[in-house]
C-alpha cells in the first residue's frame, strides 16, 4: 500500500473558471463506467419505485437497487481518488501481515474485494443488510447478511482490523457499536471509521444561505435524528473513540467538491466524480427519510431533489463537504489502565460555514484573474 495520504482539510482548493461545462463532467458517461452489481436475491420491499433491504425491513433508509449500487460504486472510486489510492489510512501492517479483517455495514462489497487483492492470504468478511454483493469473489472473502445493531457473534480478540465506511444514519447506538469492535478486536487491533459530513460548505460565499442545497442538508439531518439514528458521525467519532477506550487516535479530514470547480486537475477530477455521485445520491437519500420522518410526500420529495441537483450543477457555488478518517487502536492488556490518547485534532479554521450551524469551514481560494495554471 502507499503511503498514508495527508490530512488535506487546511488546504485552498483554488476555483476555476465558471465557464467550466458541467454536463462534459456529468452527462458525458461517467455514471457508465461505473459498473453495476445485480442483486442475488429478490425478496425486497418498494417504496416510491425504489427498492429496500427486507431483512429488518426499514431499519435503513438508503435503497439498495440497481441505482443505489451504481452511486456506491461511483462514491468507491471518489473515496479512493480523494485518499489517492489508500483503501485505509490506519497502520495495520506495523506488526505484520493482518489476519483478519472485518467490513461492517460492506455494501456491494468494493471495499472488501479490492482489499482482498491487497492481502490475498487474509480472511476477509463483509455484513450488510441487503445481500447484493456478488457471488464469484477471491477465496479470502466471505459476506455475511447481518444487522451489527444487533448482538454480534464473533469471538472476543478475534479481528486485526475492524473498518466501516458511510456508516452514518445507521447505527442505534455508537457506544454499543464501539464496545463490540472493541471486544472482537485483538489487543493491539485497529478500528478505522470513514465518514463524510451531511453538510455543504464553501468559502467564498458563493452559497446562498436559503438555496436548496443547504436547506437539504438541514432537513435530512432533521428526519435521521427523527428515525432515531443520527448524520452527526464523522465530527464525533474521534471524541466517542476515546470515550469507548481506544488509544492512539488519529484523526484526518478531507475535502471533497462538489463539481469540476477546483483549479488543481486533481481536485477537478475528484469533485466532477463526485457531482455524479451526489446527483445519482440525492434521490435515493432522500425518499425513504422525508417520506417517513421529514412530513414531506414524494412528489414534494422529487421537487426537492431537482431544486438541489441544479444547485449542485450550479457553476457559480463553490461548494463541498469534508470526509473525515478516524483510526485507533484496542489497548495491548498492560495499556488499559492508562487514559485515552488525544490523538491528533483537526481544528476548523476561517470564516463560519453554510451548513445550517454545524460546522465550520476552512479557506478555499477563488481562481484570480490572470491565474495560470
Amino acid at each position: 500500500m502507499s503511503s498514508p495520504a495527508p490530512s488535506i482539510y487546511h488546504d485552498p482548493l483554488p476555483v476555476d473558471s465558471d465557464e467550466t461545462d458541467y454536463d462534459t463532467y456529468f452527462d458525458g458517461g461517467i455514471t457508465s463506467t461505473a459498473a453495476s452489481l445485480a442483486s442475488q436475491v429478490t425478496d425486497y420491499r418498494y417504496e416510491n419505485g425504489r427498492r429496500y433491504h427486507a431483512y429488518h425491513a426499514g431499519s435503513y433508509w438508503a435503497p439498495n437497487d440497481e441505482a443505489a449500487s451504481t452511486q456506491e460504486e461511483i462514491f468507491h472510486h471518489v473515496y479512493l481518488m480523494r485518499l489517492h489510492g489508500d483503501l485505509f489510512l490506519a497502520p495495520i501492517e506495523k506488526d505484520g501481515k493482518p489476519e483478519r479483517i472485518l467490513d461492517l455495514g460492506t455494501g456491494n462489497g468494493n471495499w472488501c474485494l479490492d482489499m482482498a487483492h491487497a492481502f490475498p492470504d487474509t480472511e476477509i468478511i463483509g455484513n450488510d443488510l441487503s445481500p447484493i454483493q456478488p457471488t464469484y469473489v477471491p477465496p479470502n472473502v466471505s459476506f455475511e447478511v447481518d444487522d451489527f445493531n444487533d448482538e454480534w457473534l464473533f469471538p472476543a480478540n478475534h479481528f486485526d482490523f475492524v473498518h466501516g465506511r458511510a456508516m452514518y444514519g445507521s447505527v442505534k447506538d455508537w457506544d454499543v457499536l464501539l464496545k463490540r469492535v472493541l471486544r472482537v478486536l485483538k489487543p493491539g487491533g485497529w478500528w478505522e471509521n470513514v465518514e463524510t459530513m451531511v453538510e455543504v460548505l464553501c468559502d467564498d460565499g458563493s452559497l446562498p444561505y436559503d438555496c436548496a442545497l443547504l436547506h437539504w442538508c438541514r432537513i435530512m439531518q432533521e428526519a435521521c435524528e427523527a428515525s432515531g439514528a443520527t448524520f452527526r458521525v464523522a465530527s464525533n467519532m474521534k471524541k466517542w473513540c476515546e470515550e469507548a477506550g481506544f488509544v492512539e487516535i488519529t484523526e484526518k479530514a478531507f475535502k471533497i467538491p462538489i463539481g469540476p470547480w477546483p483549479r488543481d486537475k486533481h481536485d477537478k477530477l475528484v469533485g466532477s466524480f463526485n457531482l455524479a455521485n451526489m446527483l445519482q445520491a440525492v434521490e435515493g437519500f432522500s425518499l425513504h427519510l422525508l417520506t417517513k420522518f421529514g412530513n414531506m410526500n414524494a412528489q414534494q420529495v422529487y421537487e426537492l431533489v431537482e431544486k438541489v441537483r441544479a444547485d449542485m450543477k450550479n457553476k457559480k457555488y463553490h461548494s463541498y463537504f469534508r470526509l473525515f478518517v478516524c483510526y485507533a487502536r484496542k489497548p495491548e492488556k498492560e495499556e488499559e489502565s492508562r487514559p485515552p490518547s488525544r490523538g491528533s485534532t483537526i481544528v476548523p479554521q476561517g470564516q463560519p460555514a453554510y451548513s445550517g450551524g454545524e460546522t465550520d469551514c476552512g479557506s478555499i481560494a477563488e481562481e484570480t484573474e490572470g491565474h495560470d495554471d
